[in-house]
Formats: C-alpha cells, structure tokens, sequence
C-alpha cells in the first residue's frame, strides 16, 4: 500500500511538473496557419465560395493557385495564444522556410482597424506580410486584445492606441522562443491605426531599427477633423474619451510624442494622394516636423492611390523590404 501511495505522489509531482514546464512558455496553443480550410488551394477556394458576397474572380486575380502554392512552400505560417498581464491574446508570425540554425531580422507588424475589424485573416497572412517574409525577415504581430473574442476567453477590449499597445511590445518577449529570430534586429511596420502602434510601441522596445509607417495618421486631432465618423470609434473604444477628448487624442499622435521618439531612429512614411480613409497630409505634416528636429525619414508618395495602396503594391513591396534590409540586413 505504502508503494501504491508513493508511486501515486510521483506521479502526481510529475505532472505538476510537467504543468509547470508547459506555462513558462509564453506562446501557447501554436497552430500551423496551412490547415483545415486553408491546407490547400482547392479548400480555400471552396470555403469562400460558400460566402455571400465572395467574388471569385476577384479572388483569383489577387490570389491564382500559383501565389498559394509558393506560400506554402516557403514560408512557416503559426498562429498562437499569449499572455499581456491575464488577457489572452491572439499572434501570429510569418518565416522563411529555413534550417533552425538560421537567424532572421525581426518585423514586428502592426495592423490597422479596431477590435475585429481589421483581424488579420489568412488572407492577410499570406499577401503583404508574406510579401516581408519571403525577403528574408520573420514577421510577427498581434491581433490586439478585443479581436478574438469569439474565439478566445478572456480577450480584453481594444482602447485604439491605450493598452493594447502593451500586446505589441510583449512580442519581443516572445522571440526568445523562435529559434530563427534575431532579437538584436527589430524593425516596426505599421499601416493604418497600425502606424500609431508602431510609433507608441517604438517609445517602449528598445533598439528598434526603423519604423514603417503607411497610411497612417500622425495629428488625431486634425484626423478627427477630417474624418468625423471616427468619433463613433474613439467613443467606443478609448476609455474617458468623452471627458478628455483632446488629451486622449494627443495620447495617440506622434507628432505630440516626438520627444519621446529616438531622435536618431530613420523612419519611412508612405501614402496615396487619394487615401480616403487618412488623408495624405498626415504623413506630409509628419515628415516636415522630422525635417526640423532632423530626424533620418523618407517619404514616398503614390499619386491618386488609396488606403490600400492597391495600386503600387508591386513597388510598395519593393520599398519597404529594401529600406528594411538596409537597415537591418
């Protein structure tokens, strides 16, 4: 009997040990992206056809089997589960195919819009951060907390430039369990709502590169101004936004932050002249004000392009990854 009880307790020792193992890491539940509807081309297709408004011609324009099929074999797609304080939150990253003793410079990619809206689909994936990947870097990016809710428990709420900007910076947190990222080399993307993460995460991570910044606002109030519908957006996603609107604004604008953006950090800003969503000063507005505290920018143009820059994708590809290799390579 003595033995019995014994061997009972190890056992029970064993998997508490186990448990514990299990919890200090910090990316949970990793799951290949090229799986169930998305393991092939021939699956995909067929789960959006299924969808009402699902434009197939489109689609395959965007996307002929060839483009799919080259993703697949070479990149690694992972979707997963961490931990920002006790939220959990959704990630993903995007890597070369590569032997494990291979190190890749870091893009931390922040993505646009708010709450759901905007979650990066496979689709999202597999397109412009595929597009980074494929050029040689390992992308990894959050879907915010507030995204997930429908999958995740405990998910938190999107605050649009407040504490979810905390899910950005965790990330780098996480490298040190990606044997290809290279920690020493982090670079920010960001497009959209995701250039404000971008800028606001730059002021927290260290030894940051560069940042991207594309289509993306730099003065909330003047952005507000122009753009009125976002009200509705700000008032439901930035807490005491209705009591103080103009400090929770400025909380979300660079261009009120610079002092607290390394003076030395080069920046690349892109934008179309028919952006209906963020108008094209925005980015103009910013590069003036780098200009005068003489911060290393550039910044591109693309005549009568809009948000999604769907347009000049071919040379926004190829500007991005080149400014990143330049300075990360």
């Amino acid at each position: 009997m003595k033995h019995l009880i014994l061997l009972l307790l190890l056992a029970l020792s064993l998997n508490s040990i186990a448990v514990l193992a299990s919890d200090e890491n910090k990316i949970k539940s990793p799951k290949n992206c090229f799986r169930g509807n998305f393991s092939s081309y021939d699956t995909w297709l067929n789960f959006l056809s299924k969808k009402p408004r699902f434009n197939k011609e489109r689609f395959m324009q965007r996307f002929p089997e060839k483009k799919f099929n080259d993703r697949k074999a070479n990149v690694d797609c992972v979707s997963f589960i961490y931990k920002v304080g006790d939220l959990n939150i959704e990630g993903f990253y995007v890597k070369p195919k590569t032997p494990t003793n291979k190190k890749f410079p870091v893009v931390i990619y922040n993505r646009g819009g708010n709450a759901g809206h905007g979650y990066v689909n496979f689709a999202g994936k597999m397109d412009f951060i595929s597009d980074i990947a494929t050029a040689g870097f390992m992308v990894i990016g959050s879907q915010y907390r507030g995204s997930s809710s429908k999958y995740i428990r405990n998910n938190g709420q999107d605050e649009f430039g407040g504490k979810d900007v905390e899910d950005v910076v965790e990330l780098v947190n996480l490298l040190q369990e990606i044997p290809e990222a290279d920690a020493t080399k982090i670079a920010l993307v960001g497009w959209s709502r995701g250039a404000k993460q971008a800028f606001l995460a730059a002021e927290k991570i260290p030894n940051v590169k560069t940042i991207v910044a594309i289509a993306g606002n730099a003065d909330a109030i003047k952005a507000l101004e122009w753009r009125p519908a976002m009200e509705n957006v700000y008032l439901a996603r930035v807490p005491g936004f209705k009591e103080n609107r103009l400090e929770e604004l400025k909380k979300r604008s660079v261009l009120y932050r610079l002092d607290k953006l390394p003076r030395q950090l080069p920046v690349l800003l892109i934008h179309g002249t028919g952006d209906k969503k963020v108008n094209v000063q925005q980015s103009e507005k910013l590069a003036r004000a780098f200009s005068l505290r003489k911060q290393p920018h550039k910044l591109v143009i693309y005549p009568g392009d809009g948000h999604g820059l769907f347009k000049n994708r071919q040379e926004l590809n190829t500007e991005v990854t080149s400014w990143l290799k330049q300075l990360t390579l």
